[in-house]
């Protein structure tokens, strides 16, 4: 999801398990690595183990992804449109130092949420993360993070299609000048609908995008382009007036960055399917490939918040990648590949919101499998139709990408903060419900810490971005100044 680019069968995963049975059966995990973690199940095998034995005798070979392909997994699942607002969060958060500060911080808390997550997965044995919400939170819990994974894909696609008007307003502006606007067919809101409407609506409507797999092996390589392109632009860009920040403005604006950093890693979603899907699946090997993935995708955002911020100060835009003159090979290259990434995302992001919303449906009104089933084919076209149609809106009005950004980090918070330490919170009481042990004490703690965090990020940010909205900063390139260009 936001930078939520995930593959269809792995987001399936995450969906309700009632809904999930009726509509797609079980996909996104290979059959034969599903049957083998219920044979391990089934066997008392346990997960719980920190180290596999070794010297267990292995009837036949084992199957699944090594502890390096979750890692891979993981950061793919990570990696999406919220490294294009790096530079600016940078500036935001008050230079390279705070923001490299809030990042340390933002990494410790992710990778122990995510060992949270697997660890009550382990507890009951389950394979997605609504799963584990039911197991440790009961039907209600469930249906919330289901009703607030909607809303995050709802915003990525949003944030899609902004991205796809922001690289069309560049190669214009490269093209036909500052006034390029003036003309009604190359006006962004035109050319947005345009686009949306000619390449993405009619793959919407389809029940299966299967033909749009290919997009998610090389996603991440389109999604790295803009770390390679800040670092060429840092050493051939000579931009005047740039400002950096040595310390925040306000601190507001420090606290209120912290949920759009985090967005950068968030992958809570797909973190129990990822660890179900692994050939050993024990909290040691995933350790090791959620601290690879953080390490990782700290590496890649440092690089290209440094770098962008570095060059641009606090005149970059909340996309980068209109920072850059779109003459430029390696620019083109860029900007064509991020317009065919967005316009073969939306689909994927679009199906999994439609399926999500279609089980929030089914849930309150009760429909029994057969009735689920046999509505399908027409609630698919009308959910559809207003998913596209309002995204597609919101996108048109909303010029700036880091509006989006800001609403999507503090909505996604639930799901990174709020929903594990509740499980955590669950947890403890259940292992130790007269709180003897010293430990339970620490891991109470803990959990009302990250869930505190957690609320502020839904409630206090989400208010502040709010109030924020009108004084939201952003590069339009229309009439902008041709002594204002960047030159190369």
């Amino acid at each position: 999801m936001s930078s939520v680019d995930m593959s269809a069968g792995v987001l399936w995963h995450t969906l309700s398990k009632d809904v999930y049975t009726q509509s797609r059966g079980e996909k996104g995990c290979p059959p034969d690595v599903i049957s083998e973690i219920r044979e391990s199940l089934m066997e008392s095998q346990p997960l719980l183990d920190l180290r596999s034995d070794e010297k267990k005798i292995k009837t036949k070979p084992k199957q699944g992804a090594s502890w390096l392909m979750a890692s891979f997994l993981l950061v793919n699942t990570a990696l999406g449109v919220g490294i294009l607002n790096f530079p600016a969060a940078y500036d935001q958060a008050g230079g390279i130092l705070y923001a490299t500060f809030i990042q340390g911080i933002m990494v410790t808390l992710m990778i122990s949420t995510m060992l949270i997550l697997a660890y009550c997965s382990d507890l009951n044995g389950d394979l997605t993360y609504h799963d584990v919400l039911l197991s440790m939170c009961g039907k209600k819990g469930q249906q919330l993070a289901a009703v607030s994974i909607t809303l995050t894909l709802y915003c990525v696609c949003i944030a899609t299609l902004i991205v796809i008007g922001d690289q069309l307003d560049s190669l214009f502006y490269t093209l036909f000048g500052s006034g390029f606007c003036d003309h009604w067919y190359l006006n962004r809101s035109f050319t947005i609908s345009l686009t949306s409407i000619c390449l993405i609506l009619p793959a919407c409507f389809c029940k299966r995008v299967d033909f749009l797999g290919w997009i998610g092996s090389i996603g991440i390589f389109v999604m790295l382009y803009p770390v390679f392109l800040t670092v060429y632009g840092y050493f051939k860009i000579t931009p005047s007036n740039v400002i950096i920040k040595t310390r925040p403005t306000d601190l507001s604006e420090m606290f209120s960055v912290f949920p759009v950093l985090g967005l950068g890693y968030q992958c809570q979603e797909v973190v129990v399917p990822v660890y179900s899907c692994m050939r050993e699946r024990n909290l040691w090997q995933f350790t090791k490939a959620s601290v690879l993935a953080m390490a990782a995708l700290m590496a890649v955002y440092f690089v290209t918040g440094c770098f962008g911020y570095l060059t641009f100060g606090a005149h970059v835009a909340h996309n980068v990648m209109k920072m850059y003159d779109a003459q430029d090979p390696f620019v083109m290259v860029g900007v064509a590949a991020l317009i065919v990434k967005m316009v073969a995302t939306y689909p994927i992001l679009a199906l999994c919101g439609r399926d999500a919303a279609a089980g929030i449906y089914a849930e309150l009104r009760g429909l029994k499998p057969t009735e689920f089933a046999a509505t399908e084919k027409g609630r698919r076209y009308v959910v559809a139709a207003v998913w596209f149609a309002s995204s597609l809106l919101l996108a048109v009005f909303t010029q700036s990408i880091g509006v989006v950004i800001k609403y999507l980090g503090s909505v996604a918070s639930a799901n990174i903060f709020i929903y594990p330490g509740i499980c955590l919170l669950q947890m403890v009481l259940k292992q130790d419900p007269d709180m003897n042990r010293r430990r339970s004490h620490y891991l109470v703690a803990y959990a009302i810490l990250i869930t505190g965090i957690g609320a502020f990020c839904v409630g206090v940010v989400l208010f502040e971005a709010i109030l924020s909205r009108g004084g939201e900063t952003r590069v339009d390139l229309c009439h902008l100044s041709l002594n204002t260009t960047l030159t190369t």
